[in-house]
This record gives C-alpha cells, structure tokens and sequence, in this order.
C-alpha cells in the first residue's frame, strides 16, 4: 500500500467569504465585532457569540454553547472546519465547506473543547445566518410563579423555535426572563404581540426594546463558569449560584447555566468552594462544568490511558 501524502498548503483552509452557502473561513483570532463587521457586508450574521472583544478561540475555549443555541445549536454545530496546528507543529485541514461530510468520530467537537493539550486552532470555516434586519430583546418581570408559567409557552409552544434565546436572569436584582427575536422588520408587531399574549396570561410585565442588530443577541460577556444540567433544573440551580453574588444566565432550552463572576472572584480559591457543593447532583444527572480559569479535571483511567496515546501520536506526525 502506498504510504499517506503529507498534507499540503493546498489542501488547509484559506479566507474566504461564501454569500450563498452562508459560510465563511476567518482566522481564530477574529474578535466578534470583526467577525460581525465582515458578515454584515453580506447581510449575514454568527449569532453564538457574547463578548465583541473576545475573539473566536477564547468563545468556543470558554463555553460549549452560547444564549443562540436556542435556535441554532451548540458552538460545534456551526463550526464546519478547522486548520489545526498538531502539537508536533504540522498543521492538519479538519472538517468541510458544507455542514454534513462524513459519519464517524466527530473530531471538530472533541477538538473544540480539548483545550490546548493536543494543539491549536489556527483557522475556523463558520456557518453563517440570514441577517433579517430587525433586532429586538424582550424583558418579562414578574414573581416566580409567573416566570416559570410563561417558560412553557415560550420553550414548548408552537414560537419555540423562532426565539434566537430565551434566558433567565438572575444575581443582578430580581430575576427576569430575556427574550432575544431576530426577524424581518415587518413581523416584529407579531412577534411582541405573542409575547405580550404570554406575559398577559402569566400576570408578568413586558418590555419589549427594539435595537440596532448585533452580531449575537446578548453581551453578556465571557462566563467564568459554565454548567450543563437538564433543561427542567436550569432555572434552579442559575437560583441557587445567585445567592452568592453571582450573576448567572440560564439557558433554559440548552440546559446551560453560564456564571459571571466578578474579576477578584474569578480565581481557583473562590470557583471551587462555590461548584464543590454542587457537583455531586451535577454529575448524578450525567452534567458537568467547567471553568476558563481552571485547567479541566483528571479524566478516568481508561480514558487518560487513550488520550495519553492520541497526543503520543499527535506529537509524532
């Protein structure tokens, strides 16, 4: 059998724009804001995103999903390709221009979360999405009976799928409900109309702020810690970190809770008293978390055994 090619130049990424397949291939260190200012020459946008100066590696590095997952999916899902610098220095061309390929092992989401143990990205290949022209972030207070009655209309009704995010915030003053909407200027009316209905019927208050569109429905910023629970108990445990001065946006549809803390709390010694008591349950539930600050946990034993002999592996070729 004749012996593999060495992966050529030819053959990585290069930058380039696709209009009509709605993809794109930019360097990771891309910021939001420059990612947004290329898209939105296309009237296209990348709404998984939360702090316009973080770049595109230290977004996919800090989190598995973002406020947009609501509609669009986790980071992974829109992440077609990757130029990848192996740890031994050679850089490998991984993923496609188009969103499905191959079946099999999905290198792109091990990758994406792996940290810097078996390398570097180098390049992203995005999946792109329609910029509609109309943006608009809708608020819901009320008491906590009223919040949770008008989860299930927006999470369950027949609009689920329309909203670009639906949040519970809590830790900064009472908690709310933020409901992000992208869509053509002129079905914004019934959009707020349906929010209205559902707020109505709740006994909770709307407030409904049209804006100038952003590349992604929130800046909430880079979270300091990230947990995945089930869906049913997101509201819940974004309750239970609240309680010790933390500012928590709960994904509700993704069963994601991203924790903000301030920056003299965002160390080791404040992280780990502050998730300890709550792990146990996480994990009770198949959940996890994680933190950018801390260097992610021991794998099991059958599990360090392999990756011990991929990165041996990825050193050598």
């Amino acid at each position: 059998m004749k012996a593999p090619q060495p992966l050529t130049s030819e053959r990585l990424f290069t930058e380039f724009v696709d209009p009509v397949d709605a993809t794109l291939c930019v360097p990771a260190n891309t910021t939001a804001a420059q990612l947004q200012a290329q898209t939105a020459t296309h009237h296209l946008r990348f709404p998984l995103l939360a702090d316009p100066a973080a770049s595109l590696a230290e977004h996919f590095a800090a989190a598995t999903h973002a406020p947009a997952s609501h509609r669009f999916g986790a980071h992974c899902d829109n992440v077609l390709g990757i130029n990848w610098r192996l740890p031994s220095g050679r850089t490998a061309r991984i993923g496609e221009r188009v969103v499905k390929t191959t079946t099999g092992y999905d290198w792109l989401r091990f990758l994406l979360h792996s940290g810097s143990r078996f390398g570097e990205p180098l390049d992203y290949v995005l999946r792109l999405r329609p910029d509609s022209r109309f943006h608009a972030v809708a608020r819901i207070d009320g008491s906590a009976t009223s919040l949770h009655a008008c989860l299930h209309p927006l999470l369950r009704g027949g609009w689920m799928h329309w909203w670009d995010a639906v949040d519970y915030i809590a830790g900064d003053g009472p908690p709310f409900l933020r409901i992000a909407i992208h869509c053509p200027p002129h079905e914004a009316d019934a959009f707020q109309n349906e929010l209205s209905r559902i707020a109505s019927q709740s006994r909770a208050q709307l407030t409904f702020t049209p804006s100038a569109f952003p590349s992604a429905p929130s800046t909430d910023g880079l979270p300091d810690i990230v947990l995945k629970t089930t869906p049913d108990r997101t509201t819940a445990l974004a309750d239970a970190l609240a309680r010790h001065s933390v500012r928590c946006v709960a994904l509700c549809y993704s069963g994601v809770v991203h924790a903000h803390l301030p920056p003299e709390r965002a160390r080791a010694e404040h992280i780990l008293p502050l998730i300890q008591p709550l792990a146990p349950d996480l994990h009770a539930l198949g959940g996890d978390w994680r933190s950018r600050h801390l260097p992610p946990p021991p794998p099991a034993t059958a599990e360090a055994a392999w990756l011990r002999t991929l990165e041996d592996a990825l050193h050598a070729h």
